[in-house]
């Protein structure tokens, strides 16, 4: 048995519009808002539904000038990975460099990601803009393992993106082992899986990492970690932060860690900033840090003196843990070599 369900977008005459294309244009309104606020409703047109669509259309317009302007600008965050503090990655996170409101963080400008073709578009400029910068990085002798990207599913909806980067892996001689393609638990689901699952497995065969991002807040099942080609798990920042004090999250960044490293994926732990959350999961043997424990996202210019800088936090508390978590990386190593 099939089911179908349905949006709709209603108005009403005369309160709404006094002639036909009026009453239209705001029952199309009304039927766009049910769709962003998750399909299968009903919506009656109000005034601050209109307030919201012009809001919406002011950023994306003001976005896609911003693009054009070059006003959009990315920062390096270091990941870092305790059994060798000199093998060191970078995710990549966009700032908006606004003319009047200064540098915004992308919680400021989150409605441009849910316009599909506006996420295309900065998908596009966000390869060039980090390819650029990975040739800074490289001339400028910053050693680093990979840069890590996130990408939508608007970036695999045609041939374009893939396309770009592997015509850039060639003409810049930075090769696909130096990404890693970071996507959220939602991109997984929907219509649009197994094309996403091929375009996952073209980069994962070029030699991309692929990074399943905010682990254990989507909705993706266990079995996504067999299907899709996932090399590394990001746990999210929400259970971190409690880590210390609540059993619950130990229990699950605990479980989570053993799952990924019985299936034979590496784990990422995010949002880390103090001293004994990073001591809690090194004890848990997580393989990688990432947060302000460390260091904030800087533009490339500044990444230099921030790497510099890494290796005096970890100066500051024991080493006990870090020592077990690299003996024990040494161990398995010599284990799999027998």
């Amino acid at each position: 048995m099939r089911y179908c369900s349905a949006s709709m977008g209603c108005a009403i005459f005369p309160q709404h519009g006094q002639n036909r294309p009026t009453l239209l244009q705001a029952a199309d309104i009304a039927l766009y808002r049910a769709k962003e606020l998750g399909r299968n409703r009903f919506k009656v047109f109000n005034n601050q539904t209109m307030d919201v669509i012009k809001s919406k259309s002011q950023i994306l317009s003001d976005f896609n000038l911003a693009l054009k302007n070059k006003e959009v600008k990315f920062f390096y965050q270091p990941i870092l990975y305790p059994s060798s503090l000199h093998n060191v990655s970078f995710e990549a996170l966009v700032r908006w460099d606004h003319p009047t409101l200064g540098l915004l963080n992308p919680g400021s400008f989150h409605t441009v990601f849910t316009d599909p073709a506006t996420c295309a578009v900065f998908g596009i400029y966000m390869l060039e803009s980090i390819f650029e910068d990975m040739s800074i990085m490289l001339d400028h002798g910053i050693q680093f393992s990979r840069v890590g990207i996130n990408l939508t599913d608007a970036d695999f909806r045609s041939d374009a993106f893939i396309d770009l980067f592997s015509r850039s892996c060639v003409e810049t001689g930075i090769g696909p082992e130096r990404f890693c393609v970071e996507v959220t638990e939602s991109i997984l689901l929907g219509q649009e899986q197994k094309r996403i699952e091929q375009r996952l497995r073209q980069l994962h065969t070029m030699g991309v990492e692929i990074a399943l991002d905010d682990f254990g807040t989507g909705y993706a099942s266990l079995t996504h970690l067999r299907e899709f080609p996932i090399d590394r798990l990001k746990i999210d920042q929400r259970f971190v932060s409690n880590i210390e004090t609540s059993t619950d999250d130990q229990v699950i960044v605990h479980g989570i860690i053993d799952i990924a490293h019985g299936l034979g994926k590496t784990v990422t732990a995010e949002g880390v900033e103090t001293i004994q959350q990073a001591k809690t999961l090194l004890s848990m043997q997580c393989d990688s840090l990432q947060g302000w424990l460390f260091s904030k996202a800087y533009p490339v210019v500044n990444l230099a003196s921030v790497l510099k800088k890494i290796p005096d936090v970890f100066n500051k508390f024991d080493h006990t843990s870090h020592k077990k978590h690299k003996n024990k990386h040494k161990n398995k190593n010599n284990h799999d070599n027998n």
